[in-house]
């Protein structure tokens, strides 16, 4: 609306400073204070009116662009007419002036009672002949009149006219989209309608210089906004269907929920992506992590790791799994930490107490006692057992050695054995082809012997030992059998739960079954170690089981490790 009235405001200062350029200029004053005096058509009279008329041409280039009249109708009748330039007839102007002082409202204008120096003509309807319709045919226009004084004697010279069609206000007022737009004088009387609805009185509702009201018309409801121009009263009015005013709104409305419908979806968009980019390669990362094998359990086994049955579905979730893994992961350290510990301690226990001491001095009143009664006779066989036995339990070196070696301290232990129990114990060893060379656990045999020597043979006069090593597939089976009393049921199950369990009981040489069962266990994993077979009076046969590697697959597993 503002626009509007500043465009309109533009338009009426353009005719004002048009119409008050002729009163102004001395040459046009002087020209219309000159009288013709009845020579109309003199050469004389000619020159005067074709000056005020280049005058008159040079203030409308000036001042206005678009198609008026220009007219002054001097005090002794003499009229100067510039029109638009299309209907530029010589007559237009005479026809005017002739028709213009027969209307009551110009006689009222230039009456003496009246002092007012100018006054606005709306509406304003004549013909392109310049004559004033009274049925008010003709085209409509915008009049502005100004009374034309001597600039010193104040004397009358005659009335400029200027007037400009209103259908050139169409170039001018631009109403809102769906709205009419009209423009009422002071009087309430239409000037100026963009062709749409006309309503009429409409006075009652202008109160102030500018505002809105409703008013409702052929049963539809307008919403009016109206602006009193200054100077004028004239009111610039702005008419809009309260229907149009509600589809607005409802296309506002439409594109704000496109509005946020794009922006929900572009935060689906953005929040799949995330999922996509961050927490899908974070779910994938803790998978792996969960599936990471440590002392052959997986994490995702264990209850902490739960990456397999749920999605992590934030970067605080994916935290405590880690914690969770990482908490396990410590726990298995931890344990891994005192499994070291004990191995260190069982191998100090065997090395400390692989010979039994009573057995050492036995063996050495058996030595006295033999060499005071024979004479010294075989006591040098009996002392290199022994420097046998004694070398191999004192040797540092790999936890793994040869099997052969292992039989080597058995039988020079049984040697040294057999002086005391009088040769009652028979050694046989078996071994298939190319098993005296595969690698077992250092000092596991000589206590089982001890054992089998013991509890099964007893007081058996003639007991058989049996030693012997098959190779299974990629295992190695030490079997060592004898054909002492044997074991009840009841007495095997105790021993069998006894190496599965966590209790350690010594035996006689001070390293028991158990400890040997727990030391293969760890070394090899929990497929290998100690299988016993037991039945009364028919004897006991305990297995070792051992992974299947020879002495030159250990040698280049060392050469790889180094």
């Amino acid at each position: 609306m503002n626009r509007n009235e500043l465009a309109l405001t533009d338009v009426m200062d353009s005719l004002r400073n048009l119409s008050a350029a002729s009163s102004t200029n001395k040459q046009v004053a002087s020209f219309l204070n000159q009288s013709c005096e009845g020579n109309i058509y003199s050469a004389e009279n000619a020159a005067r009116i074709r000056g005020v008329e280049e005058a008159l041409t040079f203030y409308r280039n000036i001042f206005f662009d678009f198609r008026l009249h220009y007219i002054i109708l001097g005090a002794d009748g003499t009229v100067y007419s510039v029109t638009d330039g299309i209907d530029n007839h010589a007559w237009f102007g005479e026809r005017f002036a002739e028709s213009v002082t027969e209307q009551k409202w110009y006689q009222s204008f230039i009456s003496e009672e009246n002092d007012q120096v100018s006054e606005w003509v709306t509406p304003c309807v004549y013909n392109e002949k310049g004559e004033f319709s009274k049925e008010g045919q003709g085209e409509e226009f915008i009049l502005f009149m100004r009374r034309i004084r001597d600039y010193n004697t104040r004397k009358f010279l005659g009335v400029s006219f200027v007037s400009f069609p209103t259908e050139n206000l169409k170039q001018i007022l631009i109403p809102y989209e769906g709205a009419a737009l009209f423009l009422l004088n002071e009087n309430g009387e239409m000037i100026y309608s963009d062709g749409s609805l006309k309503i009429e009185n409409l006075e009652e509702n202008f109160t102030e210089k500018e505002g809105t009201f409703f008013k409702e018309t052929g049963g539809i409801e307008y919403l009016f906004h109206y602006i009193v121009m200054d100077g004028t009263g004239w009111k610039l009015v702005n008419m809009v269907p309260l229907s149009t005013m509600t589809e607005a709104v409802d296309k506002l409305y439409e594109a704000v929920a496109i509005g946020v419908g794009a922006t929900a979806a572009g935060a689906g968009i953005l929040c799949l992506a995330m999922y996509f980019y961050v927490n899908a390669p974070l779910n994938r990362l803790l998978c792996k992590v969960s599936n990471v094998n440590i002392g052959g359990t997986q994490l995702s086994q264990v209850n902490v790791g739960t990456c397999l049955d749920r999605p992590v579905l934030g970067i605080r979730e994916a935290e405590q799994e880690i914690n969770r893994m990482v908490d396990y992961i410590e726990e298995l350290s931890i344990q891994t930490m005192k499994q070291k510990e004990i191995q260190q301690n069982l191998r100090f226990e065997m090395l400390r107490a692989q010979l039994n001491p009573h057995f050492l001095f036995n063996t050495l009143n058996v030595i006295k006692w033999s060499a005071m009664i024979s004479g010294a006779g075989n006591i040098s066989d009996m002392i290199a057992s022994l420097g046998a036995l004694l070398e191999h339990t004192l040797e540092r070196g790999e936890e793994e050695v040869p099997l052969n070696e292992e039989i080597r301290v058995v039988k020079a232990w049984l040697e040294i054995k057999n002086w005391a129990l009088k040769s009652r114990i028979q050694l046989f060893v078996e071994a298939e082809q190319g098993l005296e060379e595969a690698l077992v656990l250092r000092f596991f045999l000589q206590p089982l012997v001890e054992n089998a020597v013991l509890h099964g043979l007893g007081e058996k006069e003639h007991g058989e030992l049996r030693i012997r090593a098959l190779h299974c597939g990629e295992e190695l089976c030490v079997m060592i059998e004898d054909n002492g009393m044997g074991m009840s049921p009841e007495r095997l199950l105790e021993i069998m739960k006894d190496l599965d369990g966590d209790e350690k009981r010594r035996r006689v040489t001070g390293i028991g079954l158990a400890s040997i069962n727990g030391l293969m266990k760890m070394k090899y994993g929990e497929a290998y170690g100690l299988r016993i077979e037991s039945e009364i009076g028919k004897g006991t046969r305990v297995y070792a089981v051992f992974p299947y590697k020879n002495q030159g697959v250990s040698h280049a597993e060392d050469n790889d490790r180094r």
